[in-house]
């Protein structure tokens, strides 16, 4: 039987699965996605050590940190400033 904690809750999106990513903890499983979407930085992390990211964050040209829906950690962003 699976711990609760490695059964995703939901289904997960596309793109939200964070397993080619980097251990940051040093508990020797990837729980940090790192990659570029346009100009912006995206850091998709896991929290719960599930593989799935529970926390985006979107670091854009001008250093601004956003926190993404994990749906929608590739739609466009909400301030159109940022384009």
């Amino acid at each position: 039987m699976d711990e609760p904690g490695r059964v995703p809750d939901e289904a997960p999106e596309i793109g939200a699965e964070v397993g080619a990513g980097f251990d940051t903890d040093g508990d020797g499983a990837p729980d940090t996605l790192v990659t570029v979407d346009g100009i912006d930085l995206v850091v998709a992390i896991d929290l719960d050590g599930d593989r799935f990211a529970d926390q985006v964050l979107r670091i854009g040209p001008d250093a601004t940190v956003r926190e993404q829906p994990v749906g929608g950690w590739f739609s466009a962003p909400d301030d159109p400033g940022d384009q």
